[in-house]
């Protein structure tokens, strides 16, 4: 099934069945958390003052800021605020040539985390002024997760935009994945996943838009300075156990680039496979990585 939601294109290999119930679970989701819907409880949270939210809402939160305590603050929920500076305050499609205001001091949104009032027994939130919550890849990758995670087949495949998860039985041939060069638009090679697996990728590339300033804006936010991620990878692949810590690490990946990023990654799982592309167009991988040719 080929469908669309959470602002990207949905594939399914699964039953009928399955396949729509993962598709109706995901658009739930979506509209509880997208930042462009003005009745998600994001956009209430977002809009300031003490807003009752959706234990669904505080659950997915939670998991967030437990990775941004996990990264040092690297991977953050609460980057809204500085993607909405950049021009990314509707939805992509509709995103046009943008003239970003200059980011200035450390805002309350990056490191280190801000002082937000979170009640879970009234189920409640508060931002400081100047911060805003979102959660867009992290919690497409934790949804699509959950959606497999609920999944009673022996084999499956879900697929939002490129990140996936999926699983099989042990005598069942691999899922093969193509990994594609963000330059060349050309296959880098093919992922033969193991048994259960999920596949996460950032760009720079995918998700940019141009700048009134001249050069291109993107949506990998670097939390220590609240702009564009400036290092010099531009894609970064990785493969882990679940789709929401892929989501992050590649995220990290992308911020910290092709030097720093595979040394951090090795001390954050240390069973994760990881392939990046950089400016130049040069591909590396960490050895472990099941890539096989594309024939």
């Amino acid at each position: 099934m080929r469908e669309r939601v959470m602002g990207t294109e949905l594939l399914t290999v699964l039953s009928p069945g399955e396949a729509a119930a993962v598709l109706g679970w995901l658009r739930d989701v979506e509209a509880v958390f997208s930042r462009f819907r003005p009745e998600s409880d994001v956009s209430r949270a977002n809009a300031g003052g003490l807003v009752a939210v959706s234990e669904l809402f505080l659950r997915v939160l939670d998991e967030a800021c437990a990775h941004q305590e996990r990264t040092g603050g690297l991977f953050s929920p609460f980057l809204g605020a500085e993607l909405a500076r950049l021009g990314y305050a509707v939805d992509f499609d509709s995103v046009g040539v943008a003239e970003p205001t200059p980011s200035g001091p450390a805002a309350p949104g990056r490191i280190p985390r801000p002082q937000v009032h979170l009640d879970h027994d009234d189920s409640t939130i508060r931002l400081p002024a100047g911060v805003a919550v979102d959660l867009g890849g992290f919690v497409k990758g934790w949804s699509v997760q959950a959606a497999a995670d609920a999944l009673l087949s022996e084999r499956g495949l879900i697929d939002a935009g490129g990140d996936l998860v999926a699983w099989r039985r042990p005598t069942d041939p691999p899922w093969r994945v193509g990994v594609t060069h963000p330059l060349r638009q050309e296959p880098v090679g093919v992922l033969e996943l193991p048994e259960a697996a999920a596949v996460a990728t950032s760009s720079v590339v995918r998700r940019s838009w141009p700048s009134a300033t001249g050069g291109r804006l993107h949506h990998i936010i670097d939390p220590r300075t609240g702009d564009p991620a400036d290092s010099d990878c531009l894609q970064a692949t990785v493969l882990a156990g679940d789709l929401a810590t892929a989501e992050v690490h590649a995220t990290c990946l992308t911020i910290l680039g092709t030097g720093e990023g595979p040394a951090w990654l090795a001390e954050q799982d240390p069973t994760a496979g990881w392939l990046t592309v950089d400016r130049g167009g040069t591909v590396r991988h960490s050895p472990e990585l099941p890539l096989g040719r594309t024939t």
